[in-house]
């Protein structure tokens, strides 16, 4: 069982407590066009309550989609073992969420990861339609998808990417950011850095955010030297 490993969020400035030290990204230069600058990039979510188990896997009805500051909410409806549950995915984002893609009352499927053993902010989830369709998808842990071999990405595919920067010294030891490459049915690869997000899909079928995509020594990044902070939610 799993209590509490969710993300507290009390404010728009939403980040998990117990994130590893991620220093603040920084213009190095040099190793690739990606690196040479940082955008003001943001992606988190929470869900309410939080599932006491370290997955989450329930048919809902999504009730409500609603502006927040700096966010949104997505109101479900889900029935679960013990009868329904009306729980509330949040989510906060800059460049904002877009809403074009999430329609009021549709039946939806939301799956969650909270995988035991990869620190206490380790954290997966995928919103889609009853068609499988993705409305959303999300990760915030030292990888990009959960060790049960689940894909929350489909119909992309998400990758750590092959171009990193130049390493930096910080205050807990060395770090570097890398990108995120992603792709689409087959499609060129596309390779997203730390601190930067896209449109991408077909005609912009889908919008990016890599908030965090960085490597570095344990104490900063947490125990398996990478840190990712990455958001994927249909545009249109």
């Amino acid at each position: 069982m799993r209590v509490g490993l969710a993300s507290a969020c009390a404010s728009a400035a939403c980040e998990p407590a117990s994130m590893p030290l991620v220093p603040g990204v920084v213009d190095t230069g040099g190793a690739s066009p990606g690196c040479e600058a940082a955008s003001a990039v943001s992606f988190a979510w929470a869900l309410a309550p939080v599932p006491e188990d370290i997955s989450l896997d329930v048919t809902c009805t999504q009730t409500e989609v609603r502006a927040i500051a700096d966010g949104l909410t997505i109101g479900l409806r889900c029935e679960e073992a013990a009868g329904p549950v009306i729980r509330t995915l949040s989510v906060w984002a800059s460049p904002p969420p877009p809403r074009a893609g999430l329609a009021r009352g549709g039946a939806v499927r939301l799956r969650g990861w909270w995988p035991e053993g990869a620190g206490e902010a380790a954290q997966f989830v995928r919103l889609e339609t009853q068609q499988g369709a993705l409305l959303l998808a999300a990760a915030q842990a030292g990888g990009l998808a959960p060790d049960d071999g689940s894909d929350p990405w489909l119909p992309f595919s998400l990758a750590v990417g092959v171009d990193a920067c130049m390493s930096e010294e910080t205050a807990c030891g060395a770090t570097r950011r890398t990108a995120v490459e992603l792709r689409r049915a087959g499609g060129a690869p596309r390779q997203v850095f730390d601190a930067q997000w896209a449109v991408v899909g077909d005609r912009g079928e889908a919008q990016l955010w890599v908030a965090a995509a960085q490597l570095g020594d344990e104490a900063c990044v947490g125990a398996a030297g990478a840190w990712f902070a990455v958001g994927l939610l249909a545009a249109r």
